[in-house]
């Protein structure tokens, strides 16, 4: 009896054993096997496809983006596998991104800076490809035409184009002529006429009464806008005039320290008398010898902004 029992309990515990291991091997080998559908992604944004693909126990791999007019920033274009295949658990689906629209509406951008333009542009992820000027009487840097026009669907890729207002032509005169005046008529007459003395220069002749003007640059008669630079030559065979020792005061402008130019003209000729950089609200004391009828010129950041007798 005891032989016969344990006989069994042997056949027992063998049966068992085989049994266990059959379903460990049934068991494996389905979960190897196992599989599911491959869902529709193309409705659905990049967060919901990684909810719906963990859920099913896939993965989701984003392989690119691209513009598309029909699928809004965020949405799935493509996917591979394609929607209703059987694929194993863990299979990466590859999706691509849509970035939204390429086509963009341009913008009315005339009448406004070239500043706010660019700007409005740069919003849609447009950018200004080139610039033409014109004169024109609306204030410089004004877009005054574009291309393409205002309403016109393009894409992101298309140039835009802008003409913009270089401002108003500005007014010319014409300049006098003093040549045959003396020096200090010449310098009184330019003056008039809104001009400044960029240069006198004496050169010893003959040929032209002493101190008076025998070329200038404009010459008389050619236009030229206010402000603008004329040098002057005038005759010397000894002295251009009485040498006298002046004293002048300038009032440097409020503001920040910047360089403040004195130049001054007579009837010897032009020079800098000083060249420095000045605080606002400074006083500036000059001296210097002077030959004859002479002005003094005031200079900040390259412009004239005062001449005076002195």
């Amino acid at each position: 009896m005891r032989r016969l029992a344990g006989k069994i309990l042997r056949y027992a515990a063998a049966y068992t054993a085989t049994a266990l291991l059959a379903a460990f091997v049934t068991v494996r080998l389905a979960a190897r096997g196992s599989t599911v559908t491959v869902p529709k992604l193309a409705s659905m944004d990049q967060k919901q496809v990684e909810v719906e693909l963990k859920r099913l126990g896939l993965e989701v791999a984003i392989v690119g983006e691209e513009h598309s007019e029909e699928v809004s920033a965020g949405g799935i274009i493509s996917q591979s596998p394609a929607a209703g295949t059987r694929v194993k658990s863990g299979r990466r689906i590859k999706v691509t991104i849509s970035r939204g629209s390429d086509i963009q509406v341009m913008p009315q951008l005339t009448d406004i800076r070239l500043e706010e333009a660019e700007f409005l542009l740069r919003q849609l992820g447009l950018e200004v490809d080139l610039l033409s000027n014109t004169p024109s009487s609306v204030p410089r840097g004004t877009v005054l035409a574009q291309d393409p026009s205002p309403g016109t669907r393009v894409v992101r890729s298309r140039p835009v184009r802008l003409l913009l207002s270089e401002g108003p032509v500005p007014a010319t005169e014409a300049v006098p002529r003093v040549t045959g005046l003396t020096t200090r008529d010449a310098l009184l007459r330019l003056r008039q006429a809104g001009l400044r003395i960029s240069d006198v220069a004496y050169e010893t002749t003959s040929l032209y009464a002493e101190g008076s003007v025998f070329a200038q640059d404009p010459p008389g008669g050619f236009r030229a806008t206010a402000g603008e630079e004329v040098r002057l030559k005038a005759a010397r065979s000894g002295s251009a005039g009485l040498e006298r020792y002046v004293s002048f005061n300038y009032v440097v402008p409020q503001g920040p320290a910047r360089r403040v130019r004195v130049v001054v003209v007579d009837e010897g000729g032009s020079r800098e008398v000083s060249n420095e950089i000045e605080e606002g609200g400074s006083i500036l004391r000059l001296s210097t010898r002077v030959r004859g009828q002479a002005v003094a010129q005031f200079y900040i950041g390259g412009s004239m902004l005062e001449e005076r007798a002195i």
